[in-house]
């Protein structure tokens, strides 16, 4: 089957496709054209977190080699490095793709306590069908956001989209695994245990350092916890190691002042606590691959 792979297409790949039908940015993709990202009866391997919308007719589509069907307001979803082949829909098929970036989901997850049990949810539960009341939210969503990619697309404006998809994002994840959700809720109800409330208080903490540390040792003497006792919790609670975390979050409000700022490197090194730009441009190119300049000239969004 791997043989038949023809295409791994991340977002880079999914910018190129911009067109009438489509949008695209960093972190979105939204089309109502599935020829848009796949071809007929083949097979592709999608590095994003793609949900398909089915809103008439039937699309016959397989994940992983499982086959799966959708019927009108049916949605499935597929995380990144999910093989999705054998695609095909009715002749009267209409259909919503939206694609976020895996960057945009792990800036979205990263503070959620129990990411990993609803990937775990929604690998075994791909399909959802929406009754009428999930399908009118749902519909409202989409709509919102169609009508900001329609429009003159500006920095501001692409900040408001990022927004109205994040909340889009945690509406789906909600709809769709609410009964894993009720369930753990169930489960965890009582008194809060104190790897729990390290977790919150992490996770506050980062949130509120705008990235200027980037050390477990920072963190753990915050708490008066040893690194490895700190590390040891997080990666429990979260699934991902705490410096894993910490480095995500510095390196997306970087990217967000190289994007939308207009101050110098030296400007931005400062304010994130570097000793000088060259140790900055170290950071930055470990983290994105390219220099900040190099960032900053692919990416800045302008008026």
């Amino acid at each position: 089957m791997e043989d038949n792979i023809i295409k791994y297409i991340d977002m880079e790949m999914l910018k190129s496709y911009n067109g009438q039908e489509t949008y695209t940015d960093d972190y979105l993709f939204f089309t109502d054209k599935l020829e848009k990202i796949f071809l007929e009866n083949k097979n592709v391997k999608l590095e994003v977190f793609l949900m398909i919308y089915c809103t008439e007719g039937e699309i016959k589509l397989e994940l992983n080699n499982v086959p799966h069907y959708l019927h009108q307001d049916d949605l499935i979803i597929s995380l990144p490095n999910t093989l999705i082949g054998r695609v095909s829909a009715s002749s009267s098929h209409k259909v919503k793709v939206i694609c976020f970036s895996n960057r945009f989901l792990q800036r979205l997850t990263q503070t959620e306590k129990y990411t990993w049990k609803w990937i775990c949810y929604i690998q075994e539960n791909p399909v959802k069908h929406f009754e009428q009341g999930e399908k009118k939210r749902f519909n409202q969503y989409l709509s919102l956001m169609e009508s900001k990619t329609q429009t003159n697309i500006n920095k501001f404006q692409k900040v408001i989209l990022s927004h109205i998809a994040s909340a889009f994002f945690g509406e789906m994840i909600f709809q769709t695994t609410q009964k894993s959700i009720e369930s753990e809720t169930e489960i965890h109800t009582g008194s809060l245990r104190q790897s729990d409330f390290l977790f919150k208080q992490f996770m506050e903490a980062l949130s509120a350092d705008n990235g200027k540390h980037r050390t477990l040792e920072y963190y753990a003497n915050l708490f008066c916890y040893s690194p490895k006792y700190l590390s040891r919790v997080i990666k429990q609670i979260s699934g991902k190691n705490a410096l894993t975390l910490i480095h995500e979050n510095a390196i997306e409000h970087i990217i967000m002042e190289l994007k939308y700022s207009n101050k110098s490197m030296k400007e931005i090194a400062m304010d994130f606590d570097f000793s000088n730009t060259s140790f900055f441009a170290q950071y930055v190119k470990k983290h994105l691959g390219m220099t900040p300049s190099e960032y900053r000239s692919n990416n800045q969004a302008t008026d």
